[in-house]
């Protein structure tokens, strides 16, 4: 619950973004909510090699939301979804700005391949790096920031943009809802007991 307060996800923001990543999901959030008028929409489809859902499959739902006025897409290192992002702004099917950024940059400071965290996290060819990633994305239009530390910047910059040109027209900003007393009144530790038994067998 203090994470809903925290990032301000009770509120109807503007952006609608896609993640590699369901722990960076968390960090998008707040980020979003620091510096603009929040998430419309989020949502990771996980790093497995073959993913059920892509990038350019929310994109594109986003794009087709008149709700929804821009959008952010945080990929990282292994994979080609990015480039069928880069194929549908170049067609036209994505019109709307996109902020983007992938994750893995730190790979080339390693003198073999490295494998992250998600299954489908290593590169299996150039096209594959985070860096190539970044720079095609780049050159085909996203707003893709130098590192990811100044992802911030780059979404205060597009999002000012979007205020200024009439695109986005913030809205009051709302009180928190109250967090119900189950919720609020303490904060209760419950200790778990676990009991493992092993079996041996022995032949």
């Amino acid at each position: 619950m203090d994470n809903v307060i925290s990032s301000k996800l009770y509120r109807p923001g503007s952006v609608g973004y896609v993640s590699q990543s369901g722990g960076m999901s968390n960090e998008l959030n707040n980020i979003i909510s620091l510096t603009t008028d929040g998430t419309y929409e989020g949502i990771a489809i996980g790093g497995d090699r073959y993913p059920g859902s892509t990038f350019v499959d929310h994109l594109l739902r986003y794009e087709a939301d008149p709700e929804c006025k821009m959008l952010v897409l945080l990929g990282e290192v292994g994979g080609v979804e990015e480039y069928k992002v880069i194929d549908a702004v170049k067609r036209g099917d994505i019109k709307k700005p996109i902020v983007a950024w992938a994750i893995g940059t730190c790979a080339k400071m390693f003198p073999t391949e490295i494998q992250f965290g998600h299954a489908g996290s290593l590169a299996h060819s150039e096209s594959e790096t985070a860096d190539a990633k970044n720079n095609a994305m780049r050159a085909a239009g996203l707003i893709v920031p130098e590192t990811f530390e100044d992802l911030p910047a780059a979404l205060v910059e597009t999002y000012n943009t979007l205020v200024a040109n009439g695109t986005i027209v913030p809205k009051m900003e709302k009180d928190a809802p109250v967090i119900p007393m189950d919720y609020a009144w303490a904060h209760v530790s419950i200790f778990a007991f676990f009991i493992s038994t092993l079996l041996f067998t022995q032949r």
